[in-house]
């Protein structure tokens, strides 16, 4: 599974682009990895409101499940700034 930040969210992680998380089932479950790992200012970025898109391997989320979209081992989770992802 791989995680990729594009634009702010990029300023927001300290300038790292990716990220492989180890334990995440689920969208929500990633982002407290994401917290554990970089913070929780962080955290509170990608949860704020209108703030991030998250896609699963090219589909948002608000169509899959949302934060209780299901991770599996290859995976491939994109994280963008809102106002960004068009």
């Amino acid at each position: 599974m791989t995680v990729l930040f594009y634009g702010s969210v990029i300023d927001q992680a300290g300038g790292r682009n990716s990220f492989q998380p180890q334990h995440s089932a689920s969208v929500r479950m990633l982002i407290d990895e994401l917290g554990s790992c970089f913070g929780p200012r962080f955290q509170a970025f990608l949860l704020g409101d209108e703030t991030c898109l998250f896609l699963v391997n090219g589909k948002g989320i608000l169509s899959t499940g949302g934060l209780d979209t299901g991770l599996v081992p290859g995976d491939k989770i994109e994280i963008l700034p809102f106002i960004e992802a068009g």
